[in-house]
Formats: structure tokens, sequence, C-alpha cells
């Protein structure tokens, strides 16, 4: 999908675009010089970046990019380009893109502030998942790519959580299915792409030290093709859940 143009930018990124803007126009006038450039086209400071990752992103993401309930995933340290691609997927969803389920937004939202569910498995997650994509849509629909870049850039320079034991998952095995990949299941290794870090690079996403219960959902969704990956897809097809946590352990191990 790709962005269609550039709507309103957020009110802080309006009040702040307004004052640079009406400054530049003094001191063009003053000299006769060409007019000041759009304000959409004015990239944020880090600071109102800052003020903008607080003032929308932190309750789900956590202060800084590091989230404390595994619904929502790490962004500190992620990879810049791969939020804003992600930021422009959101800004541009349909309600085609998404399932239908049960939930209100306001129901999804209540689920993930409080965590309090019957059970965190993978067919309630795969049911309120578009719910989800429904809340981010919200959040970035209004956002221009300055801004998402300048969101994203904030993030990408924040210190990545550290790596640490998974609940749940064989991260030593996970670690051969990583590195090597399996060919019996047509897996080539995952750092092939994410790096042997796991750190990613460029529009492939950094996994070290992500919640191992986000990515082994995050892999389900992909083999069912709820999420679309269709690189990845095909990879997926013969890994079972075991595999997935497996995996997921062992990128939650990595700094």
């Amino acid at each position: 999908m790709k962005t269609q143009g550039i709507l309103k930018a957020p009110q802080a990124a309006r009040i702040l675009c307004g004052v640079v803007v009406s400054l530049i126009a003094g001191v063009a006038s003053a000299d006769n010089a060409a007019p000041a450039a759009s304000p959409l086209a004015i990239k944020l400071a880090p600071e109102t970046a800052h003020k903008l990752e607080n003032k929308w992103c932190s309750a789900c993401h956590g202060w800084n990019g590091i989230s404390v309930h595994p619904t929502f995933p790490v962004l500190a340290g992620q990879s810049a380009e791969y939020i804003v691609q992600q930021l422009k997927n959101f800004h541009n969803l349909t309600q085609d893109d998404r399932a239908v389920t049960h939930e209100t937004m306001f129901e999804q939202w209540m689920i993930n502030i409080t965590g309090i569910r019957r059970t965190y498995r993978y067919d309630d997650a795969a049911r309120n998942e578009p719910r989800a994509w429904d809340f981010m849509r919200g959040v970035a629909r209004d956002m221009d790519e300055p801004t998402m870049q300048s969101v994203a850039d904030y993030y990408s320079k924040q210190p990545p959580i550290a790596g640490r034991p998974a609940k749940t998952g064989d991260a030593a095995r996970g670690k051969t299915l990583y590195v090597e990949g399996d060919a019996s299941k047509g897996l080539i290794a995952c750092q092939m792409c994410h790096g042997p870090d796991g750190h990613g690079q460029g529009p492939i996403p950094r996994l070290a030290g992500q919640h191992a219960d986000y990515v082994k959902v995050q892999l389900q969704f992909i083999k069912s093709g709820l999420r679309s990956v269709d690189q990845m897809q095909a990879l997926l097809a013969n890994l079972t859940d075991t595999d997935f946590a497996d995996v997921a352990a062992y990128v939650q191990s990595l700094n």
C-alpha cells in the first residue's frame, strides 16, 4: 500500500510547524526571499517527537518504547525504516484489509491496557488482532510522513531492551532453528535476514529482546495468513507452535 497523500498533521505538530513557518515567513518577507515551504514538509524536532511519543505511544509501547506487556511490541532500538513502513500501512488500512471480530475497539483497548483476559492464547489474540490494527489506524491516520519519520527516528535511537530468559520455549533449540534453519521443514536460517544478532536491517525488523509471546503469536499470524508477509509465509508453512515458541524464546534472550 502507498500513502495516499499527506493528511493533516497531529495537533502538536501543527502548532509547532505553524510557529516555525511564521518565523520563516517573517524572515523571508524582510529579505524579499521566496515563500516558506509547506509546514507539512518540516520534520519535527527530536524533542517534539519525544512529546508525541509520551502523549500517544507510551500508554501501550511503554516509556521510551519498552513495553511491559507482551501484547505490545518493544519499539526501542527498532529500525526506523521498519517503523515508518508499519505506520504507513496503518495509515492506509481499510475495512477490507481486516477481519470482522466481536470486540469493540474500547473493549480491545481495555484488554490491552489492563492485561485482563481469560488466557493469552492464539485464538484470543487472533480474534483481537484486527481491533489492535483499528486502534493503530486511529493513531496513524492523521500522521504525515515527516511526523512518522521523526517518531521512528526517536525510537530507533533509544537503548534497546536487554535480553532475558523466556518463561516458555526451548531457547537452545530455538538458536539452532534461528542460526541454521531446518531443511526438512523448508526453513532457511532466520539470521540470513534478521542478522546473527537479531538486530535486523532497514525494513527487516529487529527481533533481539522482543517479547517472546509477541514474536510467537506474530509467527502464528503470518503462517495462518492473518498477517500478510508473503516472503515468510512459505518459510513457516511446516513449522509448529513448538518451533515458534523455541525461536521466540531464543530471540528474547538476545541483546
